[in-house]
Formats: C-alpha cells, sequence, structure tokens
C-alpha cells in the first residue's frame, strides 16, 4: 500500500511543540509515541503520556479485537496526530448507553482509535503503537465479562 494518502504527521521536532520560554522545565520534550495500523496506510503520533491506559474485557471489545480483551490509552485529542476524517468509522450505543465511535482502516481493518460520548478524549488501542514494552494498563474493566481462562492462575498455563 503507498504511504501517499497516509494520514501522518511526523513527530520530528517534539521540543519545538512544547518549548515555552518562560521554564526551564517546559523546554524538556515530552515522550512521543507512534504508531500506525497494520498496513502503514494511517499513521499517528502521539505528543503527551497518556492519562489512563486500561484493559476491557467488555463483550463488544471482544468481538472488535476478536481477542479476550482490548487494551486502550487515553488521550487528549490535541496531543495525538491523526486525521479522524480519513478513517473509517462506525458508531453504536455503549453499554452506559452513550454513544461510542470507533475508527479503523478500511484497508487492513486494523481499529486504531475511538470516542465515547461525555468524555473529551481519543481512546488509542494498544496495538497500533510501534513499541509497545511501555503500556501498562492502571486497571481491568468489565471483569465479569472477562474469559474464564484468563482468570486462571498462572502458574497452570503451559508456556512456551
Amino acid at each position: 500500500v503507498s504511504n501517499t494518502s497516509a494520514t501522518f504527521v511526523p513527530c520530528s521536532d517534539p521540543k519545538r511543540l512544547f518549548m515555552s520560554e518562560n521554564t526551564v522545565e517546559s523546554q524538556k520534550p515530552e515522550v512521543t509515541r507512534e504508531g500506525g495500523c497494520s498496513c502503514s496506510r494511517h499513521r499517528f503520533c502521539c505528543i503527551a503520556t497518556p492519562k489512563t491506559v486500561f484493559a476491557c474485557h467488555c463483550k463488544e471489545c471482544q468481538k472488535m479485537s476478536g481477542s479476550a480483551l482490548l487494551v486502550w490509552l487515553e488521550y487528549r485529542p490535541e496531543e495525538v496526530k491523526l486525521n479522524l476524517r480519513e478513517l473509517k468509522h462506525y458508531s453504536r450505543k455503549g453499554v452506559l448507553g452513550n454513544r461510542v465511535n470507533f475508527f479503523f482502516c478500511e484497508a487492513c481493518g486494523s481499529t486504531i482509535c475511538g470516542t465515547m460520548e461525555g468524555r473529551p478524549s481519543l481512546f488509542l488501542t494498544a496495538g497500533v503503537f510501534d513499541e509497545t514494552d511501555w503500556i501498562l494498563p492502571g486497571a481491568h474493566l468489565w471483569k465479569g465479562s472477562a474469559q474464564k481462562w484468563l482468570q486462571r492462575s498462572a502458574g497452570t498455563l503451559d508456556v512456551f
């Protein structure tokens, strides 16, 4: 897939994004993280640390991920450089009755992010980040829907 239609805005100079002449502290660049969909058609850059990181075990996240859970990282929209208008999206009523929107690549199907009515945040999926070893969920949501095999002790599972 050609990158000519990519939505990526590079994090080429994070210092410039955070420079303020008033304080020494503000001259330190924030940590930047990059990522994108599986086919790299849509790339993004995050210019801050996420507000929250959580693993969601609801049935909808299980269906969307095709797995047991989905890990989300919450950012303020202005902290993520990504053109949502170029992504496909679908909307549904959430478990709590609010409207939730999911944005994905029409070429490869990767779910990149979502928004939630009543919460001014952009939620990125953990799997779309280039580097993921820094991601650690601080909470697990909807544990009542979690797959039973996930609740087993790690000591009883074969590890390869």
